[in-house]
């Protein structure tokens, strides 16, 4: 397929009471936003705090949300714990809401932070009980080859586990130059832009723009500038029943 990019300005977006900034470069069916939910990936959201920001108590059932920190600080409440557990700038939290999850998130002042949801199979995930793991950026492992360094928060040698199958998740740095990123044939490549200036395939992109593209085994990049980008891949026809229904690319 030939890639689709989709700006931070063509994002559906959202200011909320609370003080929180969204922009949904996945939404859901109701924000109808470019993109709908694809694969076994149900939701994806940036959401920014410039004076800082709480959600409020929120419920959930089935999905599995990862958080990415990507600068700042997000509290998150815990029901068990009954108390407040930090997590800092490169950090992750996978949450897995199995038959019902209760949570609330403050966001720091400046903080910026990035949510991926999936669908695990709603069928099995429901009559599971909910469980959550905070995971320190360092425990993640970080390989470093000319030009790029690559931070893996799912797939191999890393410590965080999802029911949800076929994810793999890497924030890979480019260093200013020509690079090619190797992926599974088999997958949609996601990818959102963290920082820097570059392009992917032949689209010029910018920080917090964001794309996809399918079956590439070798996707030429090109940073402009030193870049980041978190890189999302999930299988093309996962074998259950999904929220993306009869969705296709």
């Amino acid at each position: 397929m030939a890639m689709m990019s989709y700006s931070k300005e063509e994002q559906a977006s959202a200011r909320h009471d609370t003080g929180l900034v969204e922009r949904k470069p996945v939404g859901f069916f109701e924000d109808n936003g470019l993109l709908s939910p694809y694969s076994n990936i149900f939701y994806w959201s940036h959401m920014l705090a410039p004076g800082g920001a709480a959600t409020g108590e929120q419920s959930h059932k089935g999905f599995e949300i990862l958080t990415f920190v990507l600068s700042g600080e997000l509290e998150h409440y815990d029901n068990s714990y009954r108390g407040w557990k930090n997590l800092a700038a490169g950090d992750m939290q996978v949450i897995m809401a199995g038959n019902g999850f209760m949570r609330k998130e403050k966001l720091l002042p400046g903080s910026s932070v990035l949510q991926v949801w999936l669908d695990p199979n709603l069928k099995k995930a429901l009559n599971q009980p909910a469980y959550y793991n905070n995971y320190a950026s360092d425990r993640f492992p970080i390989s470093i080859e000319k030009g790029r360094s690559t931070k893996v928060y799912l797939g191999e040698n890393s410590p965080a586990r999802v029911q949800t199958p076929g994810v793999s998740v890497m924030e890979v740095s480019f260093g200013q130059g020509d690079h090619i990123y190797l992926c599974r044939k088999e997958t949609f490549v996601s990818g959102f832009v963290l920082e820097g200036s570059l392009s992917v395939k032949r689209d010029s992109l910018d920080q917090y723009d964001f794309f996809i593209v399918k079956e590439e085994e070798n996707l030429p990049v090109s940073a402009k500038s030193d870049s980041r980008i978190l890189f999302v891949e999930s299988p093309l026809e996962p074998d259950y029943a999904t929220y993306a229904g009869t969705y296709r690319m």
